[in-house]
């Protein structure tokens, strides 16, 4: 038996139906920018692409272990002490003996000079070089070569062993005749603060020839 028309279900059935039908035509009545489109007939939505996978990430090189500490090199062994160098001590002149012999502090001697000078005991100082000095030299003379570089420790030497004072007279020769050796070794004397330097003109020339005492060999 077919269901009634009153009946409840077949009247919603009915009703959903029809109202299916009156949404297809006014959906088709309509213009094209509010007509709706249906499931299934619109765009497709762009598919979903997974990120691309990171790398692993490479493990951390290990460092070197640390470099031991460098033992401190021992410490260097002091060079001794360095030996004082002898000095004499130069005695001022007093001011009367200054102004007298400033206007002469050098002076050229004579061989009688010199002799007398020798005999009175003042030092005789070589101007030579040491190796003219080895073949023979005024007796008791003190080698000190003016051209050589070890004139300063020679003249330290002099002055402490015979302690002469500024006033004091030093009698200074070399080979004689044209030689400057003397004159250059009395100006350096004199910038020491010597005052009384005498210059054998002849030198040692002259002293062999007046048959003078000599001495050879190194001092």
């Amino acid at each position: 038996m077919l269901p009634s028309l009153g009946s409840t279900p077949f009247r919603v059935l009915a009703l959903t139906g029809m109202a299916g039908v009156a949404a297809l035509l006014s959906n088709s009545l309509a213009s094209p920018a509010r007509r709706l489109t249906w499931t299934g007939s619109g765009p497709s939505l762009p598919s979903f692409t997974p990120p691309p996978e990171r790398p692993p990430q490479a493990a951390p090189t290990p460092q070197p272990p640390a470099l031991q500490k460098r033992k401190a090199d021992p410490p260097l062994t002091p060079a001794p002490p360095a030996r004082p160098r002898l000095t004499a001590p130069v005695h001022p002149a007093p001011p009367e003996a200054q102004r007298r012999m400033a206007s002469s502090p050098i002076r050229e001697i004579s061989g009688q000079e010199a002799w007398k000078a020798f005999q009175s005991g003042t030092p005789f100082l070589d101007a030579r070089r040491s190796s003219e000095f080895a073949e023979g030299h005024v007796a008791r003379a003190w080698c000190t070569p003016v051209w050589e570089s070890d004139v300063d420790d020679r003249l330290i030497a002099f002055k402490a062993a015979r302690r002469p004072g500024s006033e004091d007279p030093i009698v200074i020769y070399c080979g004689g005749g044209d030689c400057r050796d003397s004159h250059l070794l009395a100006e350096k004397l004199l910038n020491e603060g010597y005052f009384h330097l005498l210059i054998y003109r002849d030198g040692f020339p002259d002293w062999m020839a007046q048959g003078h005492p000599v001495e050879k060999g190194q001092p």
